[in-house]
């Protein structure tokens, strides 16, 4: 599982030692990943709306057009079919390209880690008994 602190640098919240810099930026940031998922819900139902009523603007001009209602509706029917198989094997790409994502965010970049030593080491020696010499 990764931590807070790998979460938040790998989205440009945090400084070199992990901590939050900002807590209102952190707060304008997750309302508009709010407001993103918002707006991607409703037009994803308004899409699903104007595909429907696609289909039927269909059906009724193949009907108008001399088709019988059968067969316009097993055209209609066979068109919606095709869409929704297109759009799983879609979803279910994207589903194989989330699983690989916790392997590629668990990598840490190089700066990243390189400051996180740093000031690792800094930390150590400041925290370590003195030595007199």
């Amino acid at each position: 599982m990764l931590s807070i602190e790998k979460l938040l640098s790998l989205s440009g919240l945090a400084g070199v030692g992990g901590t939050i810099v900002n807590i209102s930026l952190l707060k304008r940031f997750l309302s508009c990943v709010a407001a993103i998922v918002a707006f991607t819900a409703i037009s994803g139902t308004m899409a699903g709306m104007l595909l429907i009523g696609a289909l039927y603007a269909l059906d009724l001009s193949l009907i108008h057009h001399g088709m019988t209602s059968l067969g316009a509706g097993l055209l209609s029917c066979g068109l919606a079919i095709t869409l929704v198989m297109l759009f799983g094997v879609l979803a279910f790409m994207r589903w194989q390209q989330l699983r690989d994502m916790p392997s590629l965010l668990s990598r840490e970049t190089p700066f990243i880690h390189r400051a996180g030593k740093l000031a690792e080491a800094f930390i150590d020696g400041l925290m370590s008994e003195r030595t007199e010499r």
